[in-house]
């Protein structure tokens, strides 16, 4: 039977789990734009990061501010939420997407807001999400048509479990 990304993820992290650590959640996401390039090969681009804290933000918790400058990150990834984190993993295998390096962590006490995610109409859909990190910067990411649904079901899980201020 094949895994969910989410038990993709748990395999993957086995070792690096904190202490009670439960993997809620993971899902392919690209970064902005990619969705579009891959399905249809436009021009790559990113979207303005300074925008993203001005846009209607789901959460503020009166953490510190997010800087508006974009984390860089590989064209596809896998984002993934647990209880305690919030991570983001490269991609490993081909044709099969695996959770590869694990290139951010960010404790849930560290997002700093959450903007409205963002559907992106037409062929190349897309579910355009933007997390401010406190003192890091923002992250900005879209998952692929066949993720809408989980990544939305990700956001507002990641809502939830924001510690509250």
């Amino acid at each position: 039977m094949a895994r969910t990304m989410a038990e993709k993820v748990e395999l993957r992290l086995k070792d690096e789990k904190l202490p009670g650590e439960r993997v809620l959640y993971g899902v392919l996401a690209f970064r902005i734009g990619g969705v579009r390039t891959t399905m249809i090969g436009g021009a790559a681009g990113l979207a303005g990061a300074a925008g993203a804290a001005a846009m209607a933000a789901i959460t503020s918790r009166g953490r510190a501010a997010a800087p508006d400058v974009p984390l860089q990150l590989p064209g596809r990834i896998i984002i993934a939420l647990t209880d305690q984190r919030l991570l983001v993993f490269s991609v490993g295998g081909v044709i099969v997407g695996k959770p590869g390096k694990l290139l951010h962590s960010f404790a849930l006490d560290q997002v700093a807001w959450v903007g409205e995610p963002e559907l992106i109409p037409g062929v190349a859909q897309a579910l355009r999400v933007q997390i401010g990190i406190a003192e890091v910067g923002v992250l900005a990411f879209e998952h692929p048509r066949l993720q809408v649904t989980e990544g939305r079901n990700m956001i507002k899980r990641l809502l939830r479990e924001l510690p509250q201020a």
